[in-house]
């Protein structure tokens, strides 16, 4: 596991004193300038040397300001016990670390090196390594080849991708205790070899280890571990290897990483109102939400929670729970067995798909104000949607509802509740209402389309001439929709500013973010980094303004959404950092940040 460095007592004083004066003289931010050797940048560990792909005509000293332009050379410059900081980029190279440091990449999405079918990519011929957050790939195809070879004991391998077309992924060849985990091991033609087998693969549970694309088991407890040990080479095996690639579960707010769902919502950081975000992948889990968040698969249909045929797939127990973008699948066969049961008040069901349970959502006694918007639901066991008595004020609109075995709607006792706009198809039942509920939303905009209306529409404004009569009690379609509904995106895209957060940021490095909960202070250039999605029609772009701009700073469009802010304040330093999001259909949302920002 990475250890922390304790600061010395003098050095945390100084330091103290330095973020003291940031609140009482705006001006002596330009104290670290007084703080600062030419190259090298103290830290707690060592000296900071940086290195950026970007920085083709130089000069070169290592300085923030003056990166080198390859990893080779931040490591040649190093003295034991650096780091060396990689900004995103794309290395071609092939490095060798030949003393004790730590090797840091800015993320392992987008900072890569490559050794372009060449040699080893990274080879580790001292003790003590520490190597983080890069994508690693491409070395040649002699049999020595690798990833990353080691030669040496205590190295700490984490947190990168080790992918496509390495000969191994990681070769141990001479070295023991190193620990290697929880990194995304994929697509190489050996994933690993510990010759030695005296190395440890895994961070111990309930950390997890490493996510192996060909690993084969299960998870019958859910914890995002499997049941079977991955094995590594000569008898030495993953313990605890991951059922999902690591980042695949991430709560935005907090930053924190997960290894399953419900461990992401059951997290004592996990507060109200926090979002929740999941990659793709088959998500073998049975969700309880007692907490009221907002939880988003980004991928729609590649981002699927299985229930395994058992239970109920995802029980909703909080008020305020928001739930979009995923294919929820095989619930038990029980009665009551559903895709989604829902226990609380003011929850939105949104954009999912909800496939193949034996009900696909049920609405408990006396439910109020939820919202079942744009899902498709179908092939489910029974109902596709079972309200049951007492729940009042339910919008059910945009979805399609095809082919469940029974009902598509079912609502028993239950009134003051509207259901429009909805597609129904070759349910065997299309829906039954014995209690008293709106099933149109009036002319011209219309009711809902029924496969089985054989109706006409003489006058040719798109809706049947006559009512669609809704059986078991007295409620009908006034306005049955001659063709389905092909349906508006009126909902506004998800956004979130995901860097900055409350903290100290010096030179884009985050500190003290338990020190400072409600502010944000930036010395230097930061990169603002947003999470953004909309599972119907996409997003469009994003616009990064400051304070009150007419015109966007920066525009993007393509993932991932991020901006570096990089002119300097030296007059005004309160700024607030404003990103609207506009999806395909051009609803927006924005998220908003104020922040103190020194040169």
């Amino acid at each position: 596991m990475n250890k922390k460095y304790q600061s010395k007592p003098i050095y945390q004083a100084f330091l103290a004193f330095i973020i003291a004066c940031l609140f009482i003289i705006p001006g002596s931010a330009s104290l670290f300038n007084d703080l600062q050797e030419k190259g090298h940048h103290t830290t707690e560990r060592g000296s900071s040397i940086y290195v950026d792909d970007s920085n083709t005509a130089g000069p070169w000293d290592g300085s923030m300001e003056h990166p080198y332009q390859f990893i080779q050379d931040g490591i040649d410059y190093a003295n034991g016990g650096d780091t060396v900081r990689v900004l995103r980029g794309r290395y071609t190279e092939n490095i060798v670390i030949p003393i004790s440091l730590e090797l840091i990449g800015e993320g392992k999405d987008s900072t890569v090196i490559t050794g372009d079918d060449f040699g080893t990519v990274v080879k580790i011929i001292a003790e003590g390594v520490t190597i983080s957050g890069f994508k690693i790939t491409h070395c040649g195809s002699n049999p020595n080849n690798a990833g990353i070879l080691i030669h040496t004991p205590y190295n700490t391998i984490f947190n990168n991708s080790i992918e496509d077309n390495n000969y191994y992924g990681i070769y141990i060849m001479e070295g023991y205790n190193n620990t290697i985990y929880h990194n995304n091991i994929v697509g190489n033609t050996y994933q690993a070899f510990d010759a030695l087998a005296n190395s440890i693969w895994d961070g111990g549970y309930p950390d997890g280890g490493n996510y192996w694309d060909d690993y084969e088991g299960t998870d019958a407890n859910e914890d995002g571990m499997g049941d079977i040990p991955y094995p590594t080479g000569n008898s030495s095996t993953d313990r605890y290897p991951l059922i999902h690639p690591y980042g695949s579960i991430r709560n935005t707010d907090t930053h924190e990483t997960f290894l399953s769902i419900q461990a992401a919502i059951n997290d004592d950081d996990t507060q109200d109102g926090q979002l929740i975000v999941s990659g793709t992948g088959v998500f073998w889990e049975h969700l309880c939400i007692s907490k009221s968040i907002i939880l988003v698969g980004v991928h729609g249909d590649c981002s699927i929670i299985d229930g395994r045929f058992t239970g109920d797939v995802i029980t909703i127990c909080a008020d305020e729970v928001s739930i979009s973008g995923f294919m929820i699948q095989h619930s038990g066969a029980g009665e009551q067995n559903a895709g989604i049961i829902v226990s609380g008040n003011n929850c939105s069901i949104m954009q999912n798909t909800i496939y193949d349970n034996f009900q696909g959502i049920i609405l408990k006694q006396s439910i109020k104000n939820i919202q079942i918007v744009d899902n498709k639901i179908s092939d489910n066991g029974w109902n596709g949607i079972t309200l049951n008595s007492g729940c009042t004020g339910i919008h059910i609109f945009g979805n399609t509802i095809a082919d469940n075995f029974y009902a598509g709607i079912g609502i028993s006792e239950a009134s003051n509740n509207y259901i429009y706009h909805n597609n129904f198809k070759t349910n065997r039942h299309q829906a039954y209402d014995d209690a008293a509920n709106i099933w149109d939303d009036g002319y011209p905009s219309g009711g809902n389309y029924w496969s089985d209306y054989t109706g006409f529409d003489d006058d040719g404004d798109g809706f049947g001439d006559t009512p669609y009569a809704i059986p078991e009690g007295i409620n009908i379609d006034r306005y049955p929709l001659m063709a389905p509904y092909a349906g508006e995106d009126t909902i506004p895209p998800i956004v979130k500013i995901q860097t900055p957060s409350n903290g100290l940021y010096l030179w884009g490095f985050h500190l003290f973010s338990g020190l400072f909960r409600k502010n944000t202070i930036i010395y230097g250039p930061i990169t603002i980094q947003v999470e953004a999605s909309d599972a119907q029609s996409g997003i469009a772009q994003v616009e990064f303004l400051i304070d009150d701009s007419v015109n966007p700073n920066f525009v993007d469009t393509q993932e991932p959404y991020v901006w570096e802010w990089s002119q300097p304040s030296f007059f005004l330093h309160k700024h607030t950092i404003i990103v609207i999001v506009y999806d395909n259909a051009g609803n927006h949302n924005y998220d908003m940040l104020e922040v103190r920002k020194y040169l």
